[in-house]
Order: C-alpha cells, then structure tokens, then sequence
C-alpha cells in the first residue's frame, strides 16, 4: 500500500539528531526574525552606501512601515505589487507586511522587453491577474512603466501609488559615500552619466506626476504623517500568505510563487541545521533581487535572521563584482556561477587577499566540475580556506532545497537535502518510485521533492505548482534528472524539458521561442539550444533554423530581421531574444527518429551565424542590434 512507503534518506547521517527533532517554527516572518535577532539588536542588519542601521532601528523602521501601510488603507490578505530593488526601504515593508497579514507580490522592476509598452502590459496583465489592490514602486519604475498604465489601473480602481525613492536612507554622508562608490566601481564617465540621467529622471517624474490621473503618495512623508497611528501585528495564522516571488518571465506572465510564513521561516530553520557557515555579524552581499525566491528567502530572510548585516547592492555590473567584493569584505556570498567565473580573471583581485570570505555559494544553474576547481584554486591562491559551495532548488522551494559542505561537497554534486527536506528519485515515463537496492553504489531518476517550504502551490484556487502524492507525504516534482549515491549526495545531470540557465540566472524555456519562430511560413524546423558565451561565461540562447527551402544569403538577412522585428520583440522578453542563430541543412535525428538535441548542444559555433547584440544590466534593457556574419560591424537595425 501507499501509506506504507519509506523514504531511504542516508545523507541524515550528516545531520545533529537533536536538531532532526526541534519542531518548525509557528511564526509571522516577523516575529520570527526578532526572535533570531533580539540577543544582536545592536548590531547592524543593514548597510547602505556606509549608513549603518542596527537591528533596533531596524525593528522600529518596520513598525513605522507597518502605520505607513495601515494609513494607505492596506488589510489583511490585500496584495501589494511591488516594484523594488535592493534598499532598506523593502526590507521594512516585507516585515511589516506580515505583520498585517498582507502579501508582498514582488515583481521584477526591470523592464524585460526593448519595448516599454510591452513591458509595462505585463504588469498590468499582473495586476489583474494576482488581484493586487497597491501598488507601491521605484519613482524610475513609475516613469518607465507604470505612468504608460495609470488610465488603465484608476479604472480598476486604484487610486493611489507609493513612490519610494533610492535615496529615502540617504543624508548627505550616505550621498557622498554613493557618489565615491559609484565613481570606484564604474568610473567617471559613468558617475556623470548617472548625475545626468538622475536630474533627467526627477524633471520628467514631477511633470507625470502633475499631470497624472493617480494620487501619489511619498514614502517619506506618509512616514511622517503616520507617527501617531498605532502598529498592528496580527500574529502567526496558519497557512497566511505572505509573499508572491515569480520565476523568470516567459512567452506570458512569470509565474507566481506563492509562498506563506511556514514556507520562509521553515526554510531559514532548516540553514541553522545545515551546517551553512552564517554567524552572527558576518557581512553578506545582497545582490540577488527580491522578485526572486533566492532573493528574498535565502539571502534576505535568511539574513536577517542569522543576525547578519545585509550590505544593500540595488545595481551593479557583474564587471565590477570583484571591486565590490573587495569594498565590502562580505563573509557571505551567494550568486550565480557567472558572478563567479568573472572573479577568475578580474585583475582588481589580483595578489589581494580574500581570507574574510566564509561563504562562497552558488545556485540558479549548474557548474562545470572544472570550473568549479578552478575558482576553489583561486580561492586558495587569495588566502581563502573555504571551497565553493552550492546547492539546488527551485523558486517553489524557496529558491533552495539541498546544500553541499563540508565532507558531502563532491566536486560537481549538489550536495545532500535540507534537514527536513525529502529528496527521491521516479521513473521519468512512469512516475515509480526508484530505490536502491543492497547491492547498489547509485540509482538515477527524476527528482521529486518533500519539503515545508515548498509553495502551496494554489493562489486563488488556481493549480500552480500541483502536488502528487507518495504514501502519506506531499512531493512536487522538479523536471530534473539526477543520480544519488549510497550516502544520499545528489548529482544534477540534466533537464528532462530542455529548460536551461542564462548567464545571469534567467530560465529559458526554449519551446516557448521556438513554436513562435516556427510560425513563420519559410521555416521548417527551430531548435534552441544553450551555448556558453566566453564573454559573459555563462549560456546564452543559440537558434538554429532549418529553411523548407534554399535562400540566398539577402534573403536570410531579410528573414532574421523580420524574426526579430515582427515575431520576437513585441512579444517576449527581450532576455527569451536568442543571441546566435544560424541556419542548417537538416535535422539530426535520434535512432527513434526524434530531434537529437545533444547532437545540437554539442554543435560547435563556425562564424555563420547572425549575432543579436543586447545592451543588459541588472535593472534594464537597452538597444539591440543585429550583426550580419559577413560584416560583424554592420548592423541591420536597432530598437529601443
């Protein structure tokens, strides 16, 4: 029978016993940072551009979000949109969002399309789709992408927004601290840039705003104003919903990740028993984004809860990483494997010592076992005695559900489950169970995972991340194929949907792209495979087209342009862009006469292909162009 089903779960061998039996925590995400916090509340939770702010200031910033909330009209179970990157200000109404129940639903606030229209009708698409009742947003992210929608959201009924400005933590010490940062880390070419566009920006946001349908509402002054209302914290409700993070965008809406109290602190309880390096006091780089599960629960809650101090990172340049490593000493640093592969060759970091690094983890994608030894040789070379650590997960598991340290940290495994996580294997066809038997080193399957952070998996009754059941216990199942050994260390082997990893952390899904591509009358076949770009050393998106019939090489120019300009642009992200493609006789096949997409992967790069060029930062997206591979200089056209 079902329910007579046991889990083999050889890797709790690595795990304290007595931890294995503490009970999960029954908490607000705020009440149970302060308990994890309160013996440090002296010591400082957030750096800002040099503005130290404690953990008591810290608890008193978010009583006075929790007022600013109440005064806005926000109650129980409402949803925020919320459009924020990496500064104090979020941290404060994540919290004192629990604190009234409310869900913070988190969206990138970078544009994702060259087009603003496009982007800014995915957040409208958002915002009726998740029913969010505010809006709270980056006064940049009101210029760009609201302003284009307001009509539309004081229809269905919005009738307020809340501006949050970069600069609401900073005093003119703070300020000089940002412009000496900004001018060490990009130069003064673009600290002037910078200056330009921000005066730019101000002008243009005060003449929307004069002529603008919404009420708008200044954080800094509703902080003000609602000094003498009274703070509320309604305490642990089970199940409550807390936040809405999403995965990365697609051919439609990012889909969301709902996730409760339980499901964040859960997570957190489970890094104090996974033996992860994070000590009170210790610096941590924020750099990941809120939108984003990693962002939000494994760096940010996690963080707040270990007591650690979060230096605040809204924008940067994956260029400029190892500056910022040497700027702010960080114990801790998680990111993708791109932001690690660009240390190998920064020459700031060259004869410095990084002896101060505890913690250097990656996740999002997979690493090469090669690479992976080449940055623990670095390491070492920099006086540093940690190795690289890693894990895997998914969004709908907090970002992160196993953990590699210590004596489990095989070179290219990802470690072993979470303490109260369940990791088993199932036939990918099937769906049976696999388990080892006496005789056997290793088995490989498809990964489904057990765990009390995974997401619901419902918002608003609609089926999001479904749950299947295996004997009493709820899994959900992750698409990724992986071995385990007999000590229950976890080895990634591949997607089973093809889905991959962009260099900056973007999942790209290519048969989203490729049946847009293959609308288009000429094209026979379209097959999306990841190459590594030695640039940004990390995968891009290679198209590879195969043509009903011959056409000359005008003509293909011809049909790339129109590919981009009519079929691609207005409808995807511009991240979904393919950066190659090129065009094949044929298709090869497999034995079963199906695409042989391994044989497509391993299809080395011959200077055929027609090249998109994409100007991308963390926080935006500009031009693209189109090179020829006859004429790399030439291009055929640019958007903005």
């Amino acid at each position: 029978m079902l329910n007579e089903i046991e889990f083999d779960r050889p890797w709790l061998k690595y795990y304290d016993k007595e931890f294995l039996t503490q009970e999960l925590p029954k908490m607000n995400i705020y009440d149970y940072m302060k308990s994890k916090t309160k013996k440090f509340s002296d010591s400082t939770a957030i750096t800002f551009y040099g503005k130290k702010i404690t953990y008591n200031e810290f608890y008193e910033n978010i009583n006075k979000a929790v007022k600013m909330l109440l005064s806005m009209g926000v109650k129980k179970d409402d949803r925020i949109l919320t459009l924020l990157p990496n500064i104090p200000e979020t941290a404060y109404l994540l919290y004192a969002s629990s604190m009234i129940g409310s869900v913070m639903d988190f969206i990138d606030p970078r544009p994702d399309s060259a087009s603003l229209k496009t982007s800014a009708k995915k957040i409208l698409d958002t915002y009726v789709s998740e029913r969010a009742n505010h809006i709270i947003c980056l006064d940049q992210c009101y210029i760009g992408m609201i302003s284009l929608i307001e009509n539309e959201l004081k229809e269905l009924g919005l009738d307020n927004i809340l501006l949050v400005s970069a600069n609401n933590s900073m005093d003119i010490k703070t300020t000089i601290n940002y412009l000496e940062e900004t001018l060490y880390l990009d130069g003064f070419k673009k600290l002037k840039d910078k200056l330009k566009n921000i005066k730019a920006l101000n002008e243009k946001l005060e003449y929307l705003k004069r002529n603008s349908c919404l009420k708008f509402l200044d954080y800094k002054t509703l902080s003000n104003d609602s000094t003498y209302m009274t703070s509320k914290n309604i305490g642990y409700v089970e199940n409550q919903l807390t936040t809405i993070l999403h995965t990365s965008g697609t051919t439609g809406l990012p889909k969301p990740i709902p996730l409760t109290n339980d499901n964040m602190n859960t997570y957190v309880h489970q890094t104090f028993g996974a033996n992860m390096p994070m000590q009170p006091n210790d610096n941590v780089l924020h750099a990941l984004p809120y939108f984003a599960a990693f962002g939000t629960v494994g760096v940010a809650h996690a963080g707040f809860c270990h007591a650690n101090n979060l230096h605040q990172i809204p924008e940067f340049s994956v260029s400029s990483f190892g500056k910022m490593i040497l700027k702010h000493k960080p114990q801790t640093i998680i990111g993708p494997p791109t932001w690690l592969l660009n240390l190998l060759n920064d020459k700031n970091l060259k004869n410095k010592d990084l002896s101060f690094i505890k913690m250097l983890t990656y996740g999002g994608a997979g690493l090469e076992p090669k690479y992976e030894m080449e940055i623990n040789e670095f390491l070492k070379q920099h006086n540093c005695s940690t190795l690289i650590t890693k894990g895997h997960g998914m969004s709908e598991l907090c970002g992160c559900a196993s953990y590699a340290t210590e004596e489990y940290n095989l070179l290219g495994s990802i470690g072993i489950p979470l303490p109260n996580t369940i990791y088993a294997l199932v036939n990918p066809e099937t769906k049976e169970l696999i388990t080892m038997a006496e005789n056997q080193n290793e088995i490989e399957g498809e990964v489904i995972i057990s765990s009390p952070s995974a997401t619901i998996g419902k918002l608003d009754e609609k089926v999001i991340t479904p749950h299947y059941r295996y004997g009493n216990i709820d899994f959900i199942n992750t698409q990724d194929i992986a071995r385990m050994n007999k000590d229950g260390v976890f080895t990634f082997l591949m997607r089973s949907d093809r889905t991959f990893t962009r260099y900056d952390g973007y999942k790209y899904k290519p048969y989203e792209v490729e049946n847009i591509i293959k609308t288009h009358k000429n094209i026979k076949e379209c097959v999306i495979t990841p190459y590594f770009d030695k640039e940004k050393l990390g995968n891009m998106p290679l198209a590879t087209i195969i043509l009903e019939e011959d056409l000359s090489y005008e003509e293909k120019v011809s049909l790339v342009k129109d590919i981009i300009e009519k079929d691609l642009i207005s409808n995807i992200s511009s991240r979904q862009i393919p950066s190659k493609i090129q065009f094949r006789d044929d298709v090869p096949l497999t034995r079963n006469e199906k695409i042989n997409y391994k044989t497509f992967i391993k299809n080395e790069l011959d200077g055929t292909e027609f090249t998109i060029l994409m100007e991308e930062t963390n926080i935006s997206i500009g031009k693209i162009e189109i090179l020829e591979p006859r004429q790399k200089t030439k291009t055929l056209k640019q958007w903005r």
